[in-house]
């Protein structure tokens, strides 16, 4: 029950850590949500400070907060700890007739623990004024950037990004959830350069408190009762370079040599849950002997298939707390784009991509013989996130979630190329997968719609081409850019008038002729008209006018 109680507790005050980091993610969400309702530079500017605002002060209060609620609940643990660790060796002071103080009239020790309480709250509170996220500013390179730099320079640029209209609101909202998720909020260590996730870092400072409370008491009942033997306590899963040393007695020089007390990847270490108690040979019994240790061992190193790669105990431990570490970063997706109120198909989707994910981690727990340890998940309280129905299910293959993020980059680049007419995401994600001949077309639409971009045509001639291949694609035609630049020219004084109308239905008769390997001819001497279809695209790719056959065509 001790261990239990440990880790719903450190789970709870880690839980505040994670909803300071929302609760900051969704502020800047919440200011570009803003900044999409202004239609105008103009009005940005008279608006820029209070849609990025003085966010110092709301922020301190957030810390404030955190801090606050934290550190009775940090207490709180610590004594109970205290009295764990320090009442379970009673018996021991009784059975060798040393003097046992009870911990409320032992100053000695209380001074310690107190030292140990003071030292975890102050590193709490650095963690809480250091604090930064890793942002890509479009070369491709993350950056550490400290909190107040985000909302004076990353938010700024991505609000302008929108008010310029360089991209579409969803773009940039969707660019700027990804970075901030796919980041976290973090602790910046400025002295090493390196950054945790707040959360973990958090997590760390209270459990190495622990630890160290640990430590301090198994040292002091030591000296009081003369102990220079420890047994080190086994768990399952350790790290491979403490599996050699957990469960064994050593005496205090061998802790040290042996097992690396005192340095930050050993013993009471960073991330190390062991502890070490005395023990006096002849008199103590052992809790784990060499035989069942070894065995243990042999055990855990036989490795497990999943996805086609092998892993040990340990390893399975370790990529469980990734996947518990990504699902809780996804959820945290599908809020911040909820709170932006994006496409509701991206956040449908990201329901799913998050639902999948946690069908694949119960499966993985299941292979590997470990326990779903879901609160780890579900510490955010952002409550019921995934979206498992018939429906969803239905509508949305294994490659649509995979592929989620870069289908939605690609349908806001075509639809800043041919407009409105591209239809809904959720429409243009249902072709893409179950509409090949659709997507095609549309395809085809874009890089036609491109290539009239880029000619050097006046906006008037550009907007006409548009205007007629739309006209023509109803018709199952499909006009290169070249055709499409023929079509003005196509009367002429001299010959027969030819309208629209009358082209179209001349395209879908019956060619006459053939030109090389890729080209059908459709050909008719009284109107003096030719059209040339490209055999492998269907591409109508010239329409002219002539009297007569050229001797290179071919008979169909």
């Amino acid at each position: 029950m001790r261990k239990e109680y440990q880790d719903k507790m450190v789970d709870k005050m880690t839980a505040r850590f994670t909803a300071l980091e929302g609760r900051i993610m969704q502020d800047i969400v919440r200011r570009i949500n803003m900044t999409g309702k202004i239609t105008s530079t103009a009005d940005w500017q008279i608006n820029r400070l209070k849609i990025l605002g003085y966010s110092s002060e709301d922020i301190e209060a957030s810390l404030k907060e955190t801090l606050n609620a934290t550190y009775p609940e940090m207490f709180e643990l610590y004594d109970q700890v205290i009295n764990w660790e320090y009442v379970r060796n009673k018996d021991v002071y009784e059975q060798i007739n040393a003097e046992y103080i009870p911990y409320e009239e032992n100053e000695q020790l209380q001074q310690i623990m107190e030292g140990i309480k003071r030292q975890t709250r102050d590193e709490l509170d650095n963690i809480t004024q250091s604090l930064g996220f890793y942002l890509d500013y479009g070369d491709g390179k993350r950056i550490l950037t400290p909190l107040a730099q985000v909302y004076q320079g990353f938010l700024d640029a991505a609000c302008m990004d929108i008010v310029s209209g360089a991209f579409d609101y969803n773009s940039v909202l969707r660019r700027v959830v990804t970075q901030l998720t796919n980041s976290g909020l973090r602790q910046i260590d400025y002295v090493s350069g390196r950054a945790n996730r707040i959360d973990v870092a958090a997590r760390r400072a209270i459990m190495t408190g622990m630890s160290q409370i640990t430590g301090k008491i198994t040292d002091y009942n030591a000296e009081k009762l003369g102990a220079d033997h420890f047994e080190v306590a086994w768990h399952s899963g350790a790290r491979p370079t403490h599996a050699v040393w957990q469960g064994k007695v050593w005496t205090r020089e061998q802790l040290v040599n042996v097992c690396g007390l005192g340095s930050a990847t050993g013993l009471l270490g960073v991330n190390c849950y062991h502890e070490y108690y005395p023990f006096f040979p002849g008199i103590s019994e052992r809790n784990w002997t060499d035989e069942w240790l070894e065995e243990k061992k042999r055990q855990e190193n036989i490795p497990k298939t999943f996805g086609g790669k092998e892993y040990t105990l340990y390893e399975a431990k370790q990529q469980q707390r990734k996947m518990e570490t990504a699902m809780r970063a996804q959820r945290e997706k599908v809020k911040l784009l909820e709170t932006g109120n994006a496409d509701p198909d991206d956040v449908m989707l990201a329901r799913a991509k998050y639902q999948g994910q946690l069908n694949e981690y119960s499966r993985f727990c299941k292979k590997m013989g470990l326990t779903e340890e879901r609160e780890r998940i579900y510490y955010d309280m952002r409550g019921f996130i995934a979206s498992n129905t018939k429906i969803q299910n239905a509508r949305y293959t294994t490659d649509m979630i995979r592929n989620a993020d870069r289908d939605s980059k690609q349908y806001y680049r075509y639809k800043n190329i041919i407009g409105a007419d591209i239809g809904s995401l959720e429409k243009f994600r249902q072709m893409k997968y179950n509409e090949p001949e659709k997507y095609s077309a549309l395809k085809k639409k874009v890089d036609t719609y491109s290539d009239i971009d880029k000619k050097e045509w006046s906006l008037e001639f550009k907007q006409k081409s548009k205007d007629a291949y739309v006209r023509f694609e109803k018709e199952g035609i499909y006009l290169s850019v070249h055709a499409l630049s023929r079509l003005p020219r196509l009367n002429q004084p001299g010959l027969p008038e030819v309208s629209e109308e009358t082209l179209m239905k001349f395209i879908n008769g019956i060619p006459k002729y053939t030109e090389g390997e890729n080209k059908l001819v459709y050909f008719d001497a009284e109107l003096q008209l030719v059209a040339i279809r490209n055999k492998i695209t269907g591409d109508i790719v010239s329409v002219v006018r002539r009297k007569n056959p050229k001797e290179v065509w071919e008979d169909v």
